[in-house]
């Protein structure tokens, strides 16, 4: 009736024994007229394709698309949008927008990982966030040690997005639709969220938005992520949950009591502040600027706004109705009902001339005004004096509306995608690899060339230098040598992975995002445990995703190495000491209880890092073949078996 699309996110990675169900639900939802899937699957969403021609598909965030190559595998798969990475800089969200229709996060709860390439909360507990079942352990305390010095908090706790006062920028590169975050949000928060994008959209946003906003959720004060600086600061290590709006201070504290600066209502809830960090909070229950309150608070502390209950209140209030024209002729005894380009006409019954109070214009409005879902823009009555008993007008009007409700529907429907059932088989769009090029044997990943010894016959090389000059220290093993393409490549890094892929002759690549099909161009290609893959959609030679919970047999097994859990687009030694100096890539950690995760830093044209899992996954004396050991990683001596017997959430 509104017009809103509805597009259903089925963009959990999917196992083979689930993919019957799967496909049935995916054409249950066609059938009643979803608008759109959201898949990250790109292999996954080539099969949906094949089944289903006319399906729309999006490219979730969660295959983490941040620049134009990985954007033009999109295109070549069939997918009409790609809701892009949130960690794709704006030179490429303008790049993409010029070749398919771009959707962008723009407010709301920010991963600290890349998209799509968290698999801490895997690890920790068999739950994936790639499944929709994040354990958020990112929004726990760690204590980070830095050749000593050592710093502790919220270290992985990345403050919320908040790209209103840029919108306008977005908007001229072409982006189509901007994505709020709202999951596990209040009410409050979606309403207020969207009127004030739609404030910006129109280029009013202002300090009065900003506050509503920060009222109704505010985590970090907000950051614009990675939009304009390839490395940015995006931590808030004090506080990880609902910060609010500063809008007073402690006066002093008497017993029990905090006198605040300015009063508040009933229902209302703060938190105390000392420079920065959350030291008390308090629910109202008594208008005034008295209160109690929990935790240790004294004068001088800030006082933020974390519900504000009349606020709150005036928000849900509103809603949203669809404005109608409504005309009443009382010679031709019809009445006219218009929405937009919809109309309907129908035939009064029960009009009678009039011998003291005529229906007038504001009786008409008055009694079309009584709807769920329209609301009075223009009334007018025309023709003779005219009079209808109060049944009547109410059966009129609500005939009426059930007529233009009828249309708008049958309107909107026509103009949806119409589900065919006819199966059309899609041509390889990847050129098939040659099989000699691992031919069954082991893979060694290292990322030295003194790593390397006479019985490794394959070898996948992941240097922490992505350089021209550091990748020919390797060139005596080019001919065994698969390159292992990082997941994140963004701007400047991509001439870098260019010169590389035209001067140093490896055996082939591994592709850990869509981006390296592309880059690669008639090269030799692996797929990647960093695109995910639980099944066997795709039949190229791969590895399967670290969270995998079986062996699997048409692929690679990930069966040995320090997994990274997260990759960072932020550098934790930057945001947290000193900066650069003397960056040596292992020398921080983070810890947690007795667990304890190193920091690998690479660097292409910018510098990433990688969070170490606090323990080796092993299950090499369960893989009979097709093992990939993964030894270019800091060993620590504990094992785990990951997902394998337990079982992936």
């Amino acid at each position: 009736l509104f017009g809103i699309k509805v597009y259903v996110a089925v963009n959990t990675v999917i196992k083979n024994n689930e993919l019957g169900q799967y496909f049935e639900h995916i054409k249950k939802a066609l059938e009643i007229g979803v608008d759109a899937f959201i898949i990250q699957d790109l292999f996954l969403g080539r099969k949906l394709k094949s089944y289903f021609p006319n399906i729309t598909l999006h490219l979730s965030t969660q295959a983490g698309i941040n620049n134009l190559d990985g954007a033009k595998q999109a295109v070549s798969y069939g997918f009409s949008r790609v809701i892009l990475a949130r960690e794709t800089p704006f030179e490429e969200i303008k790049k993409i927008a010029s070749i398919v229709e771009t959707e962008v996060f723009v407010q709301g709860a920010l991963c600290i990982a890349f998209s799509g390439n968290c698999y801490f909360s895997s690890f920790a507990g068999g739950f994936s966030g790639n499944r929709g079942k994040c354990m958020q352990l990112c929004r726990k305390q760690y204590t980070c040690n830095n050749g000593g010095k050592t710093k502790s908090g919220y270290l992985l706790s990345a403050k919320d997005l908040m790209l209103a006062r840029k919108i306008n920028e977005l908007i001229s590169v072409g982006v189509d639709c901007f994505k709020i975050e709202g999951r596990l949000r209040r009410a409050e928060y979606v309403a207020e969220s969207v009127r004030v994008y739609k404030n910006a959209i129109k280029g009013a946003f202002n300090k009065d938005d900003l506050l509503a906003l920060k009222k109704t959720f505010n985590r970090g004060d907000y950051t614009d992520g990675h939009l304009f600086v390839g490395t940015n600061k995006v931590l808030d290590i004090d506080v990880c949950s609902h910060k609010g709006a500063e809008i007073a201070k402690v006066l002093k504290v008497v017993g029990n009591k905090a006198i605040l600066s300015r009063p508040f209502n009933k229902g209302d809830g703060v938190k105390f502040l000392r420079n920065g960090k959350e030291v008390g909070g308090a629910s109202i229950i008594k208008s005034g600027v008295e209160t109690g309150f929990d935790g240790y608070v004294k004068a001088g502390d800030d006082v933020h706004i974390t519900t504000d209950a009349e606020f709150n209140k005036s928000v849900l209030l509103r809603d949203r109705k669809l404005a109608v024209d409504v005309t009443i002729d009382f010679d031709q005894n019809v009445l006219r009902l218009s929405h937009g380009n919809v109309s309907i006409t129908l035939n009064v019954e029960g009009a009678q001339p009039a011998q003291s109070a005529p229906i007038t214009a504001a009786d008409v409005t008055a009694n079309f005004n009584k709807s769920e879902y329209f609301s009075v823009d223009s009334a007018s009555v025309v023709g003779a004096s005219s009079f209808m008993t109060k049944a009547d007008f109410n059966a009129l009007r609500r005939n009426a509306y059930e007529q233009l409700f009828r249309r708008i529907i049958a309107n909107y429907e026509e103009n949806m995608q119409k589900y065919t059932d006819n199966y059309v088989v899609m041509s390889d769009i990847i050129s098939p690899l040659c099989q000699k090029l691992v031919d069954g044997r082991t893979i060694y990943q290292v990322e030295r060339p003194e790593q390397i010894t006479n019985e490794m016959e394959i070898i996948s090389v992941n240097p922490t230098e992505y350089s021209v000059e550091s990748l020919l220290k390797f060139k005596p093993y080019f001919s065994k040598a698969l390159l292992n393409l990082p997941i994140v490549s963004r701007g400047k890094d991509m001439e870098v992975l260019r010169q590389i892929i035209d001067k140093c002759d490896f055996r082939g690549y591994i592709v850990n995002n869509l981006y390296g099909i592309e880059l690669a161009g008639d090269k030799p290609i692996m797929l990647g445990c960093g695109l995910n893959l639980i099944n066997d959609t795709i039949e190229l030679p791969k590895i399967y995703s670290i969270e995998a919970d079986e062996i699997l047999s048409n692929g690679y097994v990930y069966a040995q190495g320090n997994v990274p859990l997260m990759t960072f687009c932020h550098c934790e030694k930057k945001e947290l000491f000193s900066g650069c100096d003397n960056c040596k890539g292992y020398d921080i950690s983070l810890s947690q209880e007795n667990r304890n995760f190193y920091l690998r830093r690479y660097k292409i044209f910018y510098c990433y890092s990688q969070l170490l899992n606090c323990a080796d996954l092993d299950i090499k004396s369960k893989v009979s073949k097709n093992a990939f050991v993964d030894y270019s990683f800091r060993r620590v001596g504990v094992s785990t078996k990951g997902n394998y017997g337990r079982g992936l959430k």
